[in-house]
């Protein structure tokens, strides 16, 4: 769903990486691949505070990822993927926050098969309202 999302901004977050961390576009687009599963993982589960997330506590992020892991996918340990994950977050951060898309493909995610009132909920607990 947020690979749908950010589907337009793939090639530039890619470039952002491979730039940042000096990794390949190979290793970037794996790292992206991974990263957004993880968050992905992260919204389905309630995991991630989105609301932070929003206000720009990148560590509303990181300290739910398994850094380590995708650190060496750019050929480093935590300090490359919390790069890579900077590169990632202005435009993740910029489509959670602007539009409608987002929220349904966020929906999608946390209440799928549920309904349309148990996708808002779930929505508005992720969010800080409910």
């Amino acid at each position: 769903m947020l690979s749908e999302l950010l589907s337009g901004e793939r090639d530039g977050i890619i470039s952002a990486i491979t730039s940042k961390v000096g990794a390949s576009e190979g290793q970037a687009g794996g790292f992206l691949d991974k990263a957004i599963s993880m968050i992905e993982g992260l919204i389905g589960s309630g995991d991630l505070d989105i609301q932070s997330l929003l206000k720009g506590d990148l560590s509303a992020l990181t300290s739910k990822l398994d850094l380590g892991s995708l650190g060496s996918m750019l050929g480093g340990g935590e300090d490359k993927a919390k790069q890579g994950i900077e590169a990632l977050a202005g435009p993740l951060m910029g489509k959670l926050g602007e539009s409608e898309d987002a929220a349904g493909m966020l929906g999608k995610l946390v209440g799928g098969e549920g309904g349309i009132s148990g996708a808002i909920g779930s929505l508005g607990k992720m969010f800080g309202k409910g």
